[in-house]
């Protein structure tokens, strides 16, 4: 295998997890693995849809050859005719051919991520594509064949938008020969735990000693939505191990839209030294945005007058 094959195929994470769905997912893997049919994966951003396309084209009898992806969303903007197909030109002494994705894919699979995004002028392309076995470069004359396995991923169903003729039946059903749906995260939270070891393993310096987590940690991954899914919490993991200090994972260093809220994390045997210090400080924010005017500032704080002079007294605030 050249290096660009072994780029093509890298040494992938397993699925990790025990859920009744991550155990589904590494067995739908494994059969989808022995056989040569085109298959669709179904699943939110982040769920690990290419993830599971690559372990399968490593595990395949295509794992030799090219893993090739393309971004649907792309076809017609930055990748056109000419780069899906390959051209071919006339000179004065020599024909100039150039090699699109489709004849790079050959003999490998070819990766259409978000295939619901793909224009009516590309799926008439693919469909013949699919139904002839062989395609023509641009400017080209002759046909040229070609042997793929395509793996095609959505991030929702697309039975609507066939409905609706926004989506061909047809090419649907070749893309489509087998289907799967991965699952969001927040659906398998037993596996969330499981999945934020293996990349803290991954992540944190080898000490000889695993780093200090504290239990906040847990219980904010596990109330978090996690709409990004798999691919969010390893990039929180990651976040938490670079930014906290050293031997001492803090929730302080998770992503701050993952934290829960600050009272959460209050210790309830210091209620009274909480308090006063949230009473000091509303209160030297109301007298300092009135410049010590004790009427004004017990009118924000919407207490009385001998009130804001008895906890200026109790907590030595200065009166300017």
């Amino acid at each position: 295998m050249n290096e660009a094959q072994r780029l093509d195929s890298p040494q992938l994470e397993p699925v990790v997890g025990s859920s009744p769905d991550a155990r589904r997912q590494r067995r739908a893997i494994k059969k989808l693995s022995r056989l040569d049919e085109n298959f669709l994966i179904i699943g939110e951003t982040g769920v690990g849809k290419e993830f599971t396309a690559r372990h399968v084209h490593n595990s395949s009898g295509r794992s030799g050859k090219a893993f090739v992806k393309i971004n649907c969303r792309s076809l017609g903007d930055s990748i056109d005719f000419k780069t899906l197909f390959g051209e071919e030109s006339e000179g004065d002494q020599a024909v100039t051919r150039s090699l699109g994705l489709i004849e790079k894919a050959n003999s490998g699979i070819l990766y259409l991520d978000h295939i619901g995004d793909m224009g009516t002028e590309y799926q008439e392309a693919f469909l013949r594509l699919l139904q002839d076995g062989e395609f023509r470069k641009v400017g080209g004359k002759e046909s040229i064949p070609v042997d793929l396995r395509i793996a095609s991923t959505n991030e929702y169903d697309l039975l609507p938008m066939i409905d609706k003729g926004q989506f061909r039946r047809d090419l649907y059903n070749l893309l489509a020969e087998l289907a799967m749906y991965i699952p969001p995260l927040r659906e398998k939270k037993q596996d969330i735990p499981e999945i934020f070891n293996h990349y803290l393993n991954r992540y944190a310096p080898d000490t000889g000693e695993e780093p200090a987590v504290e239990s906040e940690i847990f219980e904010s991954i596990l109330e978090y939505k996690w709409k990004g899914n798999v691919r969010e919490l390893v990039n929180a993991v990651n976040n938490l191990v670079t930014l906290s200090p050293e031997g001492t994972l803090s929730a302080e260093f998770l992503p701050f839209r993952i934290k829960k809220h600050p009272y959460d994390f209050m210790d309830p045997t210091q209620m009274k030294k909480i308090v006063g210090d949230v009473e000091v400080f509303l209160i030297r924010k109301a007298l300092g945005k009135f410049g010590g005017n004790q009427v004004k500032a017990a009118k924000l704080l919407g207490i009385p007058e001998a009130t804001l002079r008895f906890k200026m007294k109790k907590y030595a605030i200065p009166k300017d």
